[in-house]
């Protein structure tokens, strides 16, 4: 998997006409799945895939943004907003990644590989996007668009199909209980000011471990701001 042989060429190759990719110029997607720890340890003079990710960011939301203005234009701008920001966030690239199997191309270095970066939710939301970026240059908008859409339209579908959130709590329990198999509980750390106009924090916490707080009026407020906050960190959601 350490080297770019013409046996890895051809297993890249195979694999993206699996993804109904006819490549015209392989070394674009070489680029794309190395690190740039495998670049530094055999010393070629690139950062990897990383300018080919900062490309495959932008041409992912402009796809993403001009499928939600064509095809669903009663949406409020807010919610294209929140939809766009979870589609396009490191944890569905990560899903993407596993989709399409991304991860058994990545080219790493020893180091990186010993310390279980194949895994890594980074490198491989990192490596999607400089896919994305690699067929941009190599087939052209058209394509791209058709491509990414067919990997995103369910997607798409369920999420401007979900009602607003307003329990935050629940909405933030079922998606742990998804992730992560655990509950999340909440903890009131302090509450000050006199009591006509009191300001309670809280607190939520995953395994005894603080992944999010707010604050409110109520006990019950300051526990949906915390859920609130946290939907925001973990799933980098635009609420």
């Amino acid at each position: 998997m350490n080297d770019i042989g013409g046996t890895f060429e051809e297993k890249v190759k195979t694999w993206l006409g699996n993804l109904n990719i006819n490549v015209q110029d392989l070394n674009i997607y070489l680029q794309s799945l190395t690190h740039r720890s495998y670049a530094n340890e055999k010393k070629i003079m690139s950062r990897g895939n990383e300018q080919l990710e900062f490309l495959g960011d932008s041409v992912l939301s402009f796809i993403i943004t001009s499928y939600l203005y064509q095809n669903y234009k009663s949406l409020p701008e807010g919610k294209m907003a929140k939809i766009r920001a979870f589609l396009v966030s490191e944890k569905t690239l990560f899903e993407i990644a596993k989709e399409i199997k991304i991860d058994r191309y990545i080219l790493l270095s020893k180091n990186e590989e010993s310390c279980m970066g194949r895994k890594k939710v980074s490198i491989l939301a990192d490596s999607v996007e400089a896919l994305i970026g690699a067929i941009y240059i190599d087939k052209g908008i058209d394509f791209t668009f058709d491509l990414v859409i067919k990997l995103y339209k369910d997607r798409i579908i369920e999420n401007v199909n979900a009602p607003e959130i307003t329990d935050y709590k629940t909405y933030l329990q079922e998606a742990i209980q998804a992730d992560y198999s655990r509950p999340v509980k909440y903890e009131l750390v302090r509450s000050e000011g006199p009591d006509h106009d009191k300001s309670f924090y809280s607190v939520a916490m995953i395994d005894d471990k603080v992944v999010g707080g707010g604050k409110g009026k109520s006990k019950k407020d300051s526990e949906q701001n915390a859920a609130k906050n946290t939907l925001k960190k973990l799933y980098n959601l635009n609420l």
